[in-house]
């Protein structure tokens, strides 16, 4: 079996191309369901941002199973498979860990180093365990993903060189409206970007407005300064602000030119930057044709983002995110005789502990240190015999000789066949 990847980014697809194939949390059990039931797909991840959209699967069959994935994006999409011809970058075992372990890390993402993007994997990652889509094999490799990208944000100093879309986004709309000290700010949304701009805007703007469909969440966000407004009053809020910062999971937009015009009417000479961070897009094309709008959308701040972090940060984190492919690959490769291992291990704890128990009569006169001492030595005992077969038997595995040695030690030693 192998682990693929089927996925386009920013790189190569347009934001048309990308809200086309996006999945929100609310459709995933659909497209993970779609993606599991075809032929040689056996286990799927669905990692969707506003910046790219991958499908991590174990396949059965290498071909089959990229075929699978890429007639499901066509299908999620309502593309033709010609469409997806060179947008598309497809990987598989080792390629695709390194790139899931670099997309974690914020190494492949427009600002690089951004921290958004390690929740986002996290929460596709827990979304596909919650819909029993995500078996040991791929949960392996998501578990790593995310240790690395903890390593990287701990070990080096790429997330302060780096910074993330909403900040891209709120200094590519202080080029346009200036300090927000004496601005009104609207999110709609409170989700995750919505709360990061909350915790980020406080403080600094004048006066902080928040919607959502949900008002609980909305009202949630009033702990760091924000008025919570109902949705059905979202033009009310667009009246009264000069930034307006959108990151819902809606399939249509919310703000159109029906809403800005007679908004903007009344409001000549007082501009309004809208920075629309969603995937599907919140704010339709044709607001851009309104006069004293200025639309800020993910390619738009993607644009604006010039600087990379310093060299010797970069290079520290790719450099960890190696190691976690190579330990990985390791770890794959002595799997097929981890069971030889662990039941040759006990079956000398066994005999460890067998021949204590026959010796217990003339054992019952130490002491607790005594007794300590007698267990540390018999284990280390054991451990000292077991431990270069072991490391002979997993260095074996990356070649075609671990699995005869493997049957050999279970020859020798009367083990039982773990295929049995």
């Amino acid at each position: 079996m192998s682990v693929v990847v089927v996925g386009l980014n920013h790189r190569h697809a347009s934001l048309d191309q990308l809200e086309r194939l996006a999945v929100s949390t609310e459709q995933a059990h659909k497209a993970l369901l779609s993606l599991t039931q075809r032929p040689h797909v056996g286990e799927a991840v669905v990692v969707s941002t506003c910046n790219r959209v991958e499908v991590y699967a174990k396949v059965h069959r290498f071909h089959g199973g990229i075929a699978d994935v890429r007639a499901f994006l066509c299908e999620w999409g309502g593309l033709a498979p010609e469409d997806l011809d060179g947008l598309t970058y497809e990987y598989h075992d080792e390629r695709a860990a390194s790139h899931l372990f670099s997309v974690a890390c914020g190494l492949d993402s427009v600002v690089i180093g951004e921290r958004q993007v390690a929740r986002q994997v996290k929460q596709a990652y827990l979304v596909a365990r919650h819909e029993g889509t995500c078996g040991s094999q791929l949960a392996a490799v998501f578990e790593r993903a995310l240790r690395v990208a903890r390593r990287v944000r701990t070990r080096t100093r790429l997330e302060h060189a780096a910074s993330s879309m909403l900040d891209a986004g709120l200094e590519a709309a202080a080029a346009h409206l200036g300090p927000l000290s004496d601005r009104t700010v609207l999110l709609v949304g409170a989700g995750k970007i919505g709360a990061m701009a909350a915790r980020t805007l406080r403080g600094s703007a004048q006066r902080l407005l928040v919607t959502n469909r949900t008002a609980e969440r909305a009202q949630r966000l009033a702990t760091h300064g924000a008025v919570a407004i109902p949705l059905g009053h979202l033009d009310r809020g667009v009246a009264d602000a000069d930034l307006v910062i959108t990151s819902t999971a809606s399939h249509d937009p919310l703000i159109y030119k029906a809403l800005l015009a007679p908004i903007m009417r009344a409001r000549p000479g007082r501009p309004l930057v809208i920075v629309d961070l969603a995937v599907p897009r919140d704010v339709a094309a044709d607001c851009r044709d309104v006069a004293g709008v200025v639309v800020l959308d993910v390619d738009a701040v993607a644009a604006t983002v010039a600087s990379s972090p310093a060299a010797d940060e970069l290079a520290r984190a790719r450099t960890l995110v190696e190691a976690e492919v190579a330990a990985l690959m390791a770890w794959q490769q002595a799997r097929p005789v981890e069971p030889t291992i662990s039941a040759l291990r006990g079956q000398a704890e066994q005999i460890r502990r067998a021949e204590l128990d026959r010796q217990a009569t003339k054992l019952a006169a130490l002491d607790e240190r005594q007794r300590a001492a007698v267990e540390q030595v018999t284990r280390g005992i054991v451990n000292t015999l077991l431990h270069e077969p072991t490391v002979r038997l997993k260095a074996a595995s990356a070649h075609d000789e671990g699995r005869w040695q493997a049957e050999v030690v279970r020859e020798l030693f009367a083990l039982d066949d773990p295929d049995n």
